[in-house]
């Protein structure tokens, strides 16, 4: 990209936790990139968007992100240089690989923002056991994903060859806010996090570290992971104790026992579907099994690349209660 060229992203899940925060983020960058939004709603995305944003700027594409010959058409006809990747779901491998093979046979973009999930899933991790006792689907794809970028893209310089960044966040603050009814109702904070601690993210420094790989463009954070959120771990009894607090009132945690995990899955399928409510349970296990966070170098990585410390989840928790027992 030459220095008066302005860059073009596409986007995946612009009306995600993370990507309804990213756009504002790079709309306000000095290079003024184009975006390029494909989403299965316009409607709903376009009245999301600030009244004050460059509609020149913003294409709004209704169509499936899932449909490889849509996407591979919008890189070539936007010229598209950088791409935030962000899916989740049942065919997040298939939708993924066909997304990197429509990057492939674009030839113009030349830098890739993956968002995975925090942890050492390269070949060593695999080899020090970072699969064993690993059962829950969604993060174990992480692992394909993130080998597929180091291990078998060709290099930019090539035709067809690309670089990439990959983002690493924890447990997010906003998962919080689906306990809310049983907090506030029942006393209860309903998500089994374990006994080991959790290390907890704000979907704003997610995309802003995003925002920041994009405008990287592969210069200094080419082919490197950053692991994204609190350097501090979180027990269920530490998270309970939080909102007690916030609320004013006494929270029970939801244990990671046998029992408290089935009595999770039970509450669950309703609302995400049986394959779903047992993923999510196998992540919980995973949590109850080993603390799940950063190292100290890890978080400073972080630090260097927001230019800020991450948010904090205590003060989340407070902003949060306040917010919530104002209403009541």
């Amino acid at each position: 990209m030459s220095a008066t060229t302005s860059p073009t992203y596409l986007l995946t899940a612009a009306t995600g936790n993370i990507g309804k925060r990213l756009v504002p983020l790079l709309l306000g960058q000095p290079s003024k990139p184009t975006l390029i939004l494909p989403t299965s709603n316009a409607a709903r995305l376009s009245s999301q968007l600030p009244a004050t944003v460059d509609k020149a700027r913003v294409h709004i594409v209704e169509g499936s992100i899932k449909d490889p010959n849509l996407i591979e058409g919008l890189l070539k006809k936007h010229h598209v240089t950088g791409v935030f990747l962000c899916l989740t779901g049942d065919d997040e491998l298939f939708t993924t690989f066909n997304l990197l093979d429509a990057i492939r046979q674009s030839g113009c973009v030349k830098h890739l923002v993956y968002v995975s999930a925090c942890g050492n899933y390269d070949l060593d991790g695999i080899q020090q056991g970072a699969l064993r006792g690993m059962w829950a689907g969604h993060v174990t794809v992480k692992f394909l994903i993130e080998a597929k970028l180091k291990y078998g893209l060709l290099p930019r310089d090539q035709e067809g060859g690309f670089s990439y960044s990959i983002v690493g966040p924890t447990l997010f603050f906003d998962n919080d806010l689906r306990s809310q009814h049983a907090m506030v109702s029942g006393g209860f904070f309903n998500e089994p996090v374990g006994s080991k601690g959790v290390s907890r993210v704000d979907s704003e420094d997610i995309a802003l570290a995003c925002a920041k790989l994009l405008e990287d463009d592969g210069k200094q954070y080419a082919g490197k992971k950053i692991m994204i959120g609190s350097l501090k771990t979180y027990t269920m009894e530490e998270t309970a104790q939080l909102w007690s607090q916030a609320l004013g009132k006494d929270i029970k945690p939801s244990f990671s026992d046998a029992e408290g995990l089935k009595s999770y899955e039970d509450r669950a399928s309703p609302f995400t579907g049986a394959a779903w409510a047992r993923d999510l349970r196998s992540m919980f296990e995973m949590f109850e099994r080993n603390e799940f966070g950063m190292s100290k170098e890890e978080y400073q990585e972080q630090v260097e690349l927001l230019g800020k410390e991450a948010s904090s989840y205590d003060q989340f928790v407070e902003d949060t209660g306040r917010l919530w027992t104002s209403k009541s």
